[in-house]
């Protein structure tokens, strides 16, 4: 009997139909993005065409109702597939993002024209690093007192430009330091690359784990978007160059959007409360910034997104360009609402040198920009553009968001639909020339103007 049954073309037919059915409903009730409302009238929908392709195979003696039964269990296979593929990317994704890491290689580095090529030729030298606590570095060194069979002749300084001073100057032989502060490097020291070699290096890969439970289709929350000057991996420390505080209410779908400028004059927890320019906490991971910032205000910061130069690029270009209202020309980008692709949107963001209020109007299209990308997203057209937004937030940024807490908020948006009220401040300081821990030295700083602080605390703890 169990031959004839597969000798029966329609038994085929039936095996697909059914894996194709059995495979969503698990997706649907194993991942729950869609709304209950929703997936019930997914689930009779499903149900009655399953019911009326089988009666087309086993209730009819009608070969052309045979034929369209057939031809229907097929396409509906091939729906089904294609939702349960998509939807697996889906919520894949979301696990992928949320295992947040940082990425820290440490560098033993030398000038270009000496004759050190190994760490061996290093033996008996001088060695020097920064005064300030890392983990990282200290291990680095004791490696290389393993592997050398000494303990380091080692050097400490107060700052990146008095230990890049000493291995210009040769007073040491080599630094070891953190890659985070070459770029910090190359602001005073712009041939530093190309004067220098890296003889030895190491890499260490963190993981970054401080979920905080809360419901966040519920109760008010807030978000720290940094975005930090590089391109390529997401997970590299570096300076923090977008420093934003997003709030939202999802009872009343309310967003508001607080911009800080790069040079706001903050203490840092790795100082012991020293304070220095916002930008350089990036150096220290993206826990830093947040601390920093959250200790600052006085509020509760709850999650953080991390992202990066090819981040904007890659999320704008893959929903399709977004749309931002300019309010004044500069460069090649016209007043009035203008539509950018990726690369004119970090151009776009990144602009300071063209305003006469420099980084103060920069942070203020950098929350265009993000309005200009929320609202994109939050819009029907997304839809078109979903499976390339997918491929590009697979690297695009870390955050500290469960996959079912942004399940969740997308559930909400989709039960609903409704519109969010997106609003933008800043804050505001003025500008004077300070001492820098990090650097070593006096920079530009912005000390920052309380009233403008305070104003942002209120406006924030009103959301609450």
């Amino acid at each position: 009997m169990i031959k004839n049954i597969f000798k029966d073309l329609r038994t085929y037919f039936m095996l697909l139909l059914g894996i194709s059915v059995i495979w969503f409903i698990y997706q649907m009730i194993r991942y729950p993005v869609l709304p209950m409302k929703y997936l019930v009238i997914a689930f009779i929908i499903i149900l009655l065409l399953v019911i009326l392709l089988v009666l087309s195979q086993y209730k009819t003696k009608k070969n052309i109702l045979k034929i369209i039964g057939k031809v229907g269990i097929v396409l509906l296979s091939i729906i089904l597939l294609l939702v349960n593929y998509t939807y697996s990317r889906t919520v894949n994704l979301f696990s992928d993002i949320v295992m947040s890491e940082d990425t820290d290689v440490v560098s033993v580095i030398v000038k270009k024209e000496s004759s050190y090529q190994y760490i061996e030729d290093l033996k008996g030298k001088t060695f020097a690093q920064l005064d300030t606590s890392d983990d990282f570095v200290n291990q680095t060194i004791e490696q290389i007192e393993k592997e050398n069979d000494e303990t380091l002749n080692l050097k400490e300084y107060n700052g990146v430009n008095a230990l890049v001073d000493a291995l210009y100057d040769k007073q040491i032989d080599a630094m070891i330091i953190n890659e985070s502060y070459r770029s910090t490097i190359e602001e005073s020291y712009e041939t530093f690359t190309d004067d220098t070699r890296v003889i030895y290096s190491k890499t260490y890969q963190t993981k970054v784990d401080d979920t905080v439970n809360k419901d966040v289709t519920q109760d008010t929350f807030s978000v720290f978007i940094s975005g930090i000057d590089t391109y390529g991996s997401i997970s590299t420390k570096s300076r923090s160059d977008v420093n934003m505080i997003v709030t939202v209410n999802p009872q009343t779908k309310n967003i508001l959007l607080t911009s800080i400028p790069r040079d706001y004059y903050i203490p840092f927890e790795v100082l012991n409360g020293s304070r220095d320019k916002l930008t350089h906490s990036g150096l220290y991971g993206v826990n830093e910034t947040k601390n920093n910032v959250a200790n600052y205000f006085g509020i509760d910061i709850d999650y953080y997104v991390r992202v990066n130069f090819t981040s904007v690029v890659d999320i704008v270009d893959a929903i399709g360009g977004i749309n931002v209202d300019n309010p004044r020309a500069f460069n090649d980008f016209e007043a009035g609402n203008i539509h950018l692709n990726g690369e004119q949107a970090l151009a776009f963001s990144r602009e300071r040198y063209a305003f006469k209020e420099g980084d103060r109007e920069r942070g203020r299209n950098q929350m265009r920009v993000i309005t200009g990308i929320i609202q994109k997203v939050m819009s029907p057209s997304i839809i078109t553009n979903y499976m390339s937004l997918l491929d590009s937030l697979h690297s695009s940024f870390q955050t500290n968001l469960t996959d079912e807490q942004m399940i969740s908020l997308i559930r909400m948006q989709i039960n609903d639909m409704s519109s969010w009220n997106i609003e933008s401040i800043s804050v505001n300081g003025t500008g004077d020339s300070l001492y820098s821990p990090i650097y070593g030295s006096k920079l530009y700083m912005m000390i920052p103007d309380e009233n403008t602080v305070m104003t942002a605390k209120e406006k924030i703890n009103a959301l609450y």
